[in-house]
């Protein structure tokens, strides 16, 4: 049986990092305001504070996937993984982000957010995709 305990899910782009956090339960996601992305260094500090705030015992990192797998987007957010790794005391999970965007937007346009919000909310709700996802994986694995 898996150990149930609260995660943050990060969806790491050029200039904002997306944020969500679960509560204990592994039920409930929330969007958390987005991070500056001032490199992986910073962002694994920023990160911790999080995790240290928030009681958080795991962090999920959305990892865009392409066919040759050497996208500017895959190098930034493995060095990011692999700055959280360093930094943090707490398991660091990857998940595939594809989709995830484009799910977003449409959550969004379903709930009538005018387009010209979408930029200071889509990031964090592509972060609650991502844990979902990811969550709903872990529940899966352990029934």
């Amino acid at each position: 049986m898996l150990s149930l305990m609260r995660w943050i899910a990060l969806d790491v782009g050029r200039a904002r990092v997306g944020v969500a956090v679960s509560d204990g339960d592994e039920r409930v996601v929330a969007p958390l305001p987005p991070l500056a992305f001032h490199g992986p260094e910073a962002l694994a500090a920023a990160v911790g504070v999080l995790v240290r705030d928030r009681e958080v015992g795991g962090v999920v990192v959305g990892v865009p996937v392409t066919r040759g797998g050497e996208g500017r987007g895959e190098v930034r957010v493995a060095a990011v993984v692999a700055a959280l790794r360093t930094s943090l005391d707490v398991p660091v999970e990857t998940v595939d982000e594809r989709g995830t965007t484009a799910a977003a937007q449409s959550l969004l346009r379903e709930a009538g957010v005018p387009p010209r919000r979408w930029d200071s909310v889509i990031d964090g709700v592509a972060a609650r995709l991502i844990l979902e996802t990811f969550l709903a994986g872990r529940a899966r694995a352990g029934s």
